[in-house]
Parts: structure tokens; C-alpha cells; sequence
């Protein structure tokens, strides 16, 4: 699933045309041959990948968009939730509601559903977050079934650029 994670954490990047002053500081123009080449492969890489995730449950897209998004988590969130679950339970449509029913029920003061995780963690609530990502895991192997489905046997479609020297 590396094109899961290179299409969340490097794809917008990679197609994206940089500024005149990034250019200028990298000695790179925005316009050569090579970086009109790369941005279109990557912009053909992340259409398809994007057209394969239409085709699962929305529930999973946003599943597997929270597994496979880098994102900085405390080192108690990692050792409850290792292997990038604690990203795909921020996005669970579950914990998502809790979230707002602690809200309103002024149960947290957190403004995100991953400070409210973090939170929980710190204050010891264990069999809550045990309870979210066992559910977690079960639909995770759902969405990951449903993407290998939508995807077929077609091959990597991560560019795969040379380092320039």
C-alpha cells in the first residue's frame, strides 16, 4: 500500500508547480522538460489512484486516507494505537460522533477528535480506545479488501523519479 501513502502524504507536492523563489533557491526551473515530465506522471499517478478510491465506500476512503496520512502523535497514542491506527480511529465515523457527543455534552474541551484521543489516552480511558480500534481493524481489512478490489492486478502506478545530481 505505498501508493496509499505516497498518494496522502507527497502526491499534492509532486504535481504541484513550485514558485518562482522555491525555484530560484533549488536551481530548479518550475518549467524544465524533467519537471513538466514528473508532475504529469504523478498527476496521472494520483487520477488513478483517486478514481480507485471512488469506487469503495466512502466510510473506507476516509479510513484508509487516516491509516496511510503521516500525521505527528504522542508517544502513549502510538503504543495504544501502533501501525498508523490511531490516524484511521481520528477517522472512524464512530469516534467522530463520540467526539461530538463529549462535546455537547461537555465531557472534553478538545476542538478535534485527535486531541480528544490524545486526551483520553493521558487521562487512562484504555477501554475505550481498546473498544475503537477493535472495530477499527475489522473495517480496516473491509477497506483494504474493497481498495485491493477497485484496484485489480494492475501494477504500481507511483512514479518512480531519479534523483537528480
Amino acid at each position: 500500500m505505498s501508493a496509499l501513502r505516497w498518494f496522502f502524504n507527497e502526491a499534492e507536492s509532486e504535481i504541484d508547480v513550485p514558485s518562482n523563489i522555491c525555484s530560484h533557491l533549488w536551481g530548479v526551473s518550475p518549467t524544465s522538460a524533467d519537471a513538466v515530465e514528473r508532475r504529469i506522471e504523478s498527476q496521472h499517478a494520483a487520477g488513478k489512484i483517486n478514481d480507485w478510491l471512488k469506487r469503495v465506500h466512502t466510510n473506507h476512503a476516509l479510513l484508509l486516507a487516516g491509516l496511510y496520512t503521516e500525521q505527528p502523535w504522542s508517544e502513549a497514542v502510538t503504543e495504544v494505537l501502533h501501525f498508523g491506527l490511531a490516524g484511521a480511529v481520528a477517522a472512524y465515523a464512530t469516534v467522530n460522533v463520540e467526539h461530538l457527543r463529549a462535546v455537547a455534552r461537555c465531557e472534553t474541551r478538545t476542538r478535534s477528535v485527535k486531541d480528544w484521543i490524545e486526551e483520553l489516552v493521558r487521562r487512562g480511558r484504555r477501554d475505550t480506545v481498546d473498544r475503537w480500534r477493535s472495530e477499527v481493524e475489522l473495517d480496516l481489512a473491509m477497506a483494504i479488501h474493497a481498495y485491493d478490489g477497485a484496484r485489480g492486478n494492475r501494477p504500481c502506478v507511483v512514479p518512480q523519479h531519479e534523483e537528480e545530481s
